[in-house]
């Protein structure tokens, strides 16, 4: 059948007319995943003059505009940290790559910002899967109101349902990515476990003790090391134990956000060197350099991987997802 008719087809069919003719346990698999994903998805009352929506591509001005709002609100929630560029976090916009997701008092100044993304893994009998990565979520500096982050991540997860829907496939897990020695760690880790009750992973070693197992994220600078980091995950059909397979098969989805050929063209790389203040050969900045250049961070991340799976070998049986009081209690 051809692709653009397919797709014709199963837009013109509702969700149950497709959930039928599926087999009984692909149907009940997804329905129970998107059940539990909509149990995290409360409709709570909003404070008087609030409200929160999706921040969406419409125009390249009005997109640029939004993405300096944002910029200015994360500089001054993350006091000055290294945050996600203006051009990546347009590229991410326009190419509905990346949700941004914020709350609005009632003259319209943000609140809250969410930054999350969904990925996609594959099962160990090659059936695919949606997970959905929250990657930052911050608060106006000062702000004395009500906390909004469980709002806006519902919004969020909310969103993220009707994706699962869409493409009907079952939901795998919310999972959670933060630097090591950020001092907002805690704070963000809290409110991950709040929200979707998020975990950490930890493996065993032979004597039954207990550490926290290897991740780290791929390099966004010209270091050829991974960027160690806390990672934290909900699965959704609610066990607290997962394979190491699983994990690196979540690693593996998480790693392949960074190396979209969306984030290698020529216009971003002239954009990166002008930030540097570098002078540009603009003859030198061809897409082949580019592609090259992309063929290599791949390479990068494999080694990351790689060293991550090594790493887990030692680690007994499976892997075990804790909170850090649920840790500190087991101790």
């Amino acid at each position: 059948m051809n692709e653009k008719f397919s797709q014709n087809v199963e837009s013109e069919q509702s969700l149950e007319e497709r959930l039928e003719s599926l087999p009984a346990d692909k149907r009940e698999k997804l329905e129970n995943s998107w059940k539990t994903l909509e149990e995290l998805t409360p409709k709570g009352e909003l404070p008087k003059g609030v409200t929160i929506s999706k921040i969406e591509h419409e125009d390249a001005e009005s997109t640029k505009e939004k993405v300096a709002e944002m910029q200015e609100f994360l500089g001054k929630a993350f006091g000055g940290e290294e945050m996600v560029d203006e051009m990546q976090m347009e590229i991410g916009i326009t190419n509905r790559i990346v949700d941004y997701y914020g709350a609005r008092d009632e003259a319209g100044k943000l609140i809250t910002l969410m930054s999350s993304q969904m990925v996609e893994t594959k099962t160990e009998s090659g059936e695919s899967e949606l997970s959905m990565i929250t990657w930052y979520v911050a608060n106006r500096e000062g702000y004395k109101g009500k906390s909004l982050v469980k709002e806006v991540a519902s919004a969020a997860l909310s969103d993220f349902l009707e994706k699962a829907k869409q493409e009907l496939k079952p939901v795998k897990a919310i999972l959670g990515e933060a630097e090591l020695g950020d001092e907002d760690v805690a704070r963000r880790e809290k409110a991950f476990n709040r929200y979707a009750g998020m975990k950490r992973i930890y493996g065993k070693d032979k004597k039954g003790n207990l550490s926290e197992v290897l991740y780290e994220a791929p390099p966004e600078d010209e270091s050829t090391k991974g960027a160690p980091a806390n990672f934290m995950v909900r699965l959704i059909d609610g066990r607290n134990t997962m394979s190491k397979g699983e994990y690196m098969e979540l690693v593996r989805g998480i790693h392949s956000q960074y190396t979209r050929p969306e984030y290698f063209t020529p216009e971003y790389f002239k954009f990166l060197a002008e930030q540097e203040g570098e002078e540009v050969d603009q003859e030198d900045v061809t897409t082949e350099a580019v592609d090259e250049y992309r063929q290599r961070y791949l390479g990068i991340t494999e080694k990351i991987q790689r060293k991550i799976e090594k790493k887990l070998k030692p680690a007994q049986g499976d892997l075990v997802l804790m909170s850090e009081r649920e840790k500190r209690k087991g101790e």
